[in-house]
């Protein structure tokens, strides 16, 4: 391999994101082109619409007052003021929605007939439209719009000039048209999303609009609209900062026949574009994927010829790269394997201890008095012991356990956990405990406090990006009733966890325990630690509260309730032993080497064992021999779980004692099953108190209470 060969995979390394980038913008800026070409097309149909409609309006308008020329040509204005007139302007205005009423008015600017009722006193002479026609025949003019005096309802007007014999000004007929069946009409035509229709008078004047809430009634010579009328006047698309509010638009507008009127429909320029930011999210997010892996795609070939080149120059180290390889593939396989085997590694790693332990225990009585064979032999012991306290450590961790509550010493679990603290919240965080002498135990699942403790520690950490430090305390409280603290009367140990970070503001803090609520990035939090810590203090008889400033920091403080003293140290129960009892027990596993030492323990215990690899034969056995005093059984086992056997004995025999062994950390619920469980790996002792805790030194039964070893 040359080393023109490496350069031109470097060349290729940067080619990996410089042509992913080039494609993004090109891909970008053709997108964007076609968004605006369609977004032209959409607001020049919408206004193609928009101009056919009005433009049938206006020419419905233009018939009717055809009509009603027609109808009072060479009529006096004593003929034109009878009722038949205004008969006949109603009937005409009855069918047409767009009209609001229709008027025959004199040269003084009096009504002389109408499609509505009107006060004969009004005259209309300082209306725009009158004054207009007044002066000159101007033909069709249509007006601004204006508030009617009869009717009382908005509208703008149509009008035509009537001439005496001898041209003179002989008054006006005026059709008022309605805004409002315009605005409906261009809110059900045009499409959705923001968006505005108008009709404009050809001098600014605003006829008609959607929505209809503005503050301005016309459009001045600066707006850009008005501009592009002026320059083209048949209609056109245009874009630019409207001049009423400062918004940039795309418009586009026709002029409705031969009126002086014209339809516009606009669509803001951020909602155009809100269509291309969304595409370029997609195009962002393609492009970056295609450079990571012609990045990666890249660097390993270039990785690749690197090795290669100096395989070549150094040929003596070719076998150590193949050896290195061939480990660097075993660990990724064997990480693979681990990865498949989580969740059965637990079960499966009590039951080798329950053997080890076992055997050990047993050996323990018979190696006699060889001192060096004694400390190897405690030496395994200690070691089996701290891989069952690291699987019920990891159990308690991965997995939702009941609540066993008991006197907890705080301060006593808070040191046994720092190591792992110190391991989970890194060397960037210091962390510090303030407990005073004296602190009473409090009643609450162990395992429990721990992991809510770890939680908030770990978010704790979170809050402080670079460094900091954590603060674990605890002190007591008294409660009184009518207290603000949401808890029952009584004495309370307040365990507060308080960190140096950025702090929550009021509106965080007030959602901080809402389930799925999480500041923290996508990935990296579920939103459930604060309410599942939560709902631990309220279930242990305590509360959660939470106190944070921007920039000083949060306390977190579960308050739990104060226990009695702790029970005596374990060591003083192990000195009073069970009254011995020699009983037939029948053992359920299907593990041979957990069947052989679980066997081999009770045999030591001068109990007679009976063996049964699954449910169905233990079920057999106990139909052929009536001398059965107990079943102890697993519970994970082909065909038939330890539970479900657990039912059928309950069900066939109410009164057999069964003692169920299992690594699980949690079982399934059994409705109205109370079955005594004993946790994988346990010791003979262990095993002995639970048998003497169901029968009797006769091997009888006695009330069955439900155990767990802690």
């Amino acid at each position: 391999m040359s080393i023109s060969s490496v350069r031109l995979h470097r060349l290729l390394l940067v080619a990996s994101l410089l042509v992913p980038a080039i494609v993004f913008v090109a891909a970008a800026a053709w997108n964007r082109f076609e968004v605006l070409r369609e977004n032209d097309e959409t607001i020049s149909r919408t206004a193609a619409i928009l101009h056919e409609h009005a433009h049938k309006v206006f020419d419905t308008v233009d018939l009717v007052i055809g009509r009603v020329e027609d109808r009072t040509h060479g009529l006096s204005w004593d003929e034109i003021a009878a009722p038949e007139t205004s008969a006949f302007l109603q009937r005409i205005k009855a069918p047409l929605e767009q009209v609001v009423s229709i008027w025959i008015t004199d040269a003084t600017g009096h009504v002389r007939a109408g499609s509505q009722p009107w006060n004969p006193a009004v005259t209309i002479d300082e209306r725009e439209w009158f004054q207009a026609q007044r002066e000159r025949d101007v033909g069709t003019y249509i007006s601004a719009q204006f508030q009617g005096r009869a009717t009382r309802a908005a509208s703008f007007a149509v009008s035509r000039r009537r001439s005496s014999p001898d041209r003179h000004f002989d008054g006006i007929i005026h059709v008022a048209l309605s805004p409002e069946y315009f605005s409906r009409f261009f809110q059900e035509a045009v499409p959705p999303g923001p968006s505005a229709a108008a009709l404009i008078r050809e001098d600014g004047a605003i006829l008609a609009r959607s929505p209809a809430q503005v503050t301005y009634t016309r459009l001045g010579p600066d707006n850009i609209l008005m501009r592009s009328i002026a320059t083209q006047p048949d209609g056109g698309v245009v874009f630019g900062v409207s001049s009423t509010d400062q918004r940039e638009r795309h418009y586009a507008y026709r002029r409705v026949g031969a009126y002086p009127i014209y339809v516009a429909f606009g669509i803001d320029a951020d909602v155009v574009l809100g269509r291309w930011y969304r595409n370029l999210q997609l195009y962002g997010a393609v492009a970056l994927l295609s450079a990571l892996t012609l990045l990666l795609v890249s660097w390993l070939a270039l990785q690749r010829a690197k090795a290669e080149q100096e395989a070549l120059v150094r040929l003596r180290h070719e076998s150590e790269q193949r050896l290195a390889a061939e480990q660097r593939l075993l660990q990724a396989q064997k990480m693979e394997s681990i990865g498949q085997l989580t969740g059965g590694i637990a079960h499966d790693f009590n039951n080798l201890l329950a053997v080890i332990l076992g055997n050990l225990e047993l050996l323990r009585k018979r190696i006699g008095d060889d001192d060096r064979a004694k400390r190897l032999l405690e030496g395994a012991f200690q070691g089996a012991q701290r891989g069952a306290a690291l699987t019920q450590r990891l159990l308690a961790f991965s997995r939702r356990q009941d609540l066993t509550p008991r006197a907890v010493d705080v301060p006593q679990l808070v040191s046994s956990m720092t190591d792992l603290l110190i391991r989970s919240l890194g060397p960037s965080v210091q962390i510090v405990t303030r407990f005073p002498t004296g602190l009473p135990p409090v009643k609450v699942d162990p395992n429990q406090l721990e992991m809510a403790l770890l939680n908030l520690a770990v978010n704790a950490r979170d809050a402080m990006p670079t460094s900091g430090t954590i603060t674990i305390s605890a002190h007591t409280e008294e409660v009184t009733v009518g207290n603000e603290h949401s808890v029952s009367p009584g004495s309370y140990v307040c365990v507060s966890v308080s960190d140096t970070g950025m702090g929550m503001d009021a509106a965080t803090l007030a959602r901080a325990i809402e389930p799925f609520f999480t500041t923290k990035g996508v990935g990296k939090g579920t939103g459930l630690g604060l309410s599942m810590i939560h709902g631990l203090a309220v279930q242990s008889g305590g509360t959660l509260k939470l106190k944070s400033e921007v920039g000083k920091g949060t306390t977190a403080e579960i308050w739990l309730p104060r226990s009695a003293a702790i029970a005596a140290a374990t060591a003083s129960d192990e000195k009073t032993r069970p009254e011995h009892r020699t009983c037939t027990v029948l053992l359920v596993e299907d593990d041979p080497l957990v069947m052989t030492g679980t066997a081999a323990m009770l045999e030591d215990l001068d109990h007679r064992v009976v063996e049964a690899s699954s449910g169905k034969e233990a079920l057999r056995l106990l139909r052929e021999n009536a001398s059965i005093d107990l079943v102890v059984t697993d519970h994970a086992m082909p065909g038939i779980t330890g539970l479900e056997l657990a039912e059928q004995i309950r069900a066939e025999w109410p009164d057999m004692p069964i003692l169920l062994a299992s690594g699980h950390a949690e079982l399934p619920e059994r409705s109205g099953l109370a079955v005594p469980r004993l946790t994988k790996p346990f010791r003979q002792n262990e095993l002995e108190s639970a048998i003497a805790a169901l029968v009797t030194p006769a091997c009888e039964p006695v009330n069955v209470v439900p155990f767990r070893r802690s």
